[in-house]
C-alpha cells in the first residue's frame, strides 16, 4: 500500500500495522525542539544530558543537530520513550564566500559519503584551530591546542566556541562573545575559515545518505534571494521557526513552503548557554509547522521501516 504525499510522501509501506504503528507516533507530537546542540560538538550538556532535560521538560520530538557531526547518537541510548527523537546533524556549507548551513535529518549514519564528509570536518577543524591558534601567536595571546582539545571533549570536534572559551578562562577575554568580537569572529585578526563544501555537494550527500535537506536560520542568510537559488538545487525545506527570526519572516517561510511544497521544521538552536537565543524548551510551533514536522517525522519513518 502505499500512502500519499499528504501523509508520508513517496514512502512505500507495504504493512498496514506499520501505517498504524507510524501514525499512532506522530499523531500525538506537539512539543518539538529540532534544532539542538550537545557537547559532541559546541553544546554545554552531553547528549544523556539533553535527553534527560528533554523528558524533564515533556518533549515530545527532538532532533541532536551537532555541527559536522553525528557522535552525539552513539551516547544515547536506544529506547528513549516516550521521547522521539529524528536523528539529525548541522552540515556546513558554503555558497558564494558566505556560511551555509544546513539540518540533515533521518540520514543513514553508516553512509558511506557521509561519514567521508564528517570524518574531512573533523580533521579540518583541527586544522583550522592549529592556523588561528598561530594568528593568535602573532597578536601576543599564547594559548595551547592542548587546552582548546579539552574544551572540545572526547570526540576533538573543534569549534570556534572552544576557542573562546579558552580565550576568556586565560583572561584574554571577558566572555565567549568578545573573543568573537575582537579575535575570531568572522573576518577578524585570528579568523580561518573552515573547510566547507558547496550546498550542491552537501544536498547531493544528504540525498545519497536518505535525509532531508533543511536549510537553518534561513532568516539569517547573508542576501535573501539565496533561497531561491537553494530551493532549485532541490532542498527539502526551512527551519521557519528559529529564535533569530522575526515574526513576518516566520510567515514569509511558512507561504514560500507552501508555494513550493516544502518541509518547514522549528528549534532554538540550544548551545546550553544563558542567551536568548538559546532556549531549550519547546518552541511555539504553528500547527501549520507542527503538521509538516508530523509528515517529515512520519516519512522517515517510513523510510526507516
Amino acid at each position: 500500500m502505499k500512502k500519499s504525499i499528504d501523509d508520508f510522501g513517496d514512502c512505500v509501506i507495504s504493512s498496514t500495522n506499520k501505517i498504524d504503528m507510524i501514525v499512532k507516533l506522530i499523531n500525538n507530537i506537539s512539543r518539538i525542539n529540532l534544532h539542538l546542540h550537545t557537547r559532541a560538538s559546541d553544546g554545554a550538556l552531553t547528549p544523556v544530558e539533553l535527553l534527560q532535560q528533554a523528558k524533564r521538560i515533556g518533549l515530545d520530538l527532538i532532533s541532536i543537530t551537532d555541527h559536522d557531526t553525528m557522535a552525539a547518537y552513539k551516547m544515547i541510548p536506544e529506547d528513549n520513550e516516550p521521547l522521539r527523537i529524528l536523528p539529525g546533524i548541522e552540515v556546513s556549507s558554503l555558497h558564494k564566500g558566505h556560511d551555509i548551513h544546513i539540518l540533515a535529518y533521518g540520514c543513514d549514519f553508516e553512509n558511506t559519503a557521509l561519514k567521508e564528509l564528517t570524518d574531512m570536518y573533523l580533521a579540518g577543524r583541527r586544522e583550522r584551530a592549529v592556523k588561528m591558534i598561530e594568528l593568535l601567536k602573532d597578536l601576543g595571546i599564547s594559548i595551547d591546542l592542548s587546552d582548546v582539545v579539552a574544551m572540545a571533549g572526547a570526540q576533538e570536534l573543534i569549534a570556534r566556541p572552544h576557542i573562546a572559551q579558552v580565550l576568556a578562562q586565560k583572561g584574554f577575554v571577558r566572555n565567549k562573545n568578545e573573543a568573537f568580537d575582537r579575535y575570531i569572529g568572522n573576518f577578524k585578526p585570528a579568523y580561518v575559515p573552515k573547510p566547507e563544501r558547496s550546498v550542491p555537494e552537501i544536498l547531493s550527500v544528504i540525498h545519497s545518505a536518505g535525509g532531508f535537506a533543511i536549510i537553518a536560520h534561513p532568516g539569517k542568510l547573508a542576501d535573501p534571494a539565496y533561497l531561491e537559488e537553494f530551493i532549485d538545487m532541490g532542498i527539502d525545506g526551512l527551519e521557519a521557526w528559529h529564535p533569530d527570526h522575526y515574526q513576518y519572516q516566520v510567515d514569509e517561510f511558512i507561504e514560500i513552503a507552501q508555494k513550493k511544497g516544502l518541509y518547514v521544521t522549528a528549534g532554538s538552536d540550544f548551545h546550553g548557554e544563558n542567551e536568548n537565543t538559546q532556549l531549550f524548551d519547546m518552541v511555539p510551533a504553528s500547527q501549520f509547522i507542527l503538521d509538516s514536522v508530523r509528515k517529515l517525522y512520519g516519512e522517515y519513518l517510513c523510510r526507516k521501516s
